[in-house]
């Protein structure tokens, strides 16, 4: 899992100051815009605004039912899965990160789905003691999830004959998740 750092609300200030007058070289209402963001913005908006404006690359929102990776919580190695067996299974993405299955954000309400919500729903793509699929549900920041394509998991390559391409819509059409985080068919 990514660090998290807390920073007072004068840094924070003065970081979204400096954004705004990157991109938009001062306009003239400036003040009136700079404002609006401190005091209509939760703090996860603003970390959100902040972080976008200060990576390097292009950042790709996630959707509902896609596919991300990301480092899964350190307690959850050796726990939940093991990399070994991840790898052998084509669940294993690389430089310590795993894949999951984007399920929703943690809002209450029945609004559509937000990217950018402060936490998003997650079931992260682990095994069971069979060396099976299991799904196990977590909630993380959106920051700390690289979308991905279907393509990019070799699982789902593994699971496809040569005759017979698999569709990511095929994969949980008659699946069905128990109380015990088990896939039953």
């Amino acid at each position: 899992m990514a660090n998290q750092f807390k920073i007072s609300e004068k840094v924070m200030e003065n970081i979204l100051s400096n954004a705004i007058s990157i991109k938009s070289k001062e306009p003239q209402n400036y003040e009136h815009m700079f404002k609006i963001l401190m005091d209509n913005l939760n703090d996860t908006a603003k970390e959100s605004i902040v972080h976008l404006s200060l990576i390097e690359e292009v950042y790709k929102p996630v959707t509902l039912n896609g596919y991300v990776k990301l480092i899964p919580p350190s307690y959850h190695k050796s726990d939940k899965y093991e990399e070994d067996i991840l790898k052998d299974m084509g669940l294993y993405a690389g430089h310590g990160m795993v894949y999951a299955k984007v399920i929703g954000d943690t809002s209450w309400g029945s609004e559509p789905f937000n990217p950018f919500y402060s936490s998003i729903k997650i079931e992260f793509m682990y095994h069971n003691k069979e060396k099976q699929l299991e799904m196990y549900e977590h909630s993380c920041s959106p920051l700390e999830l690289i979308a991905v394509s279907v393509d990019d998991i070799k699982y789902f390559d593994i699971l496809a004959t040569d005759s017979e391409p698999i569709h990511q819509a095929d994969l949980f059409m008659n699946v069905e998740q128990t109380e015990d985080n088990t896939i039953k068919e």
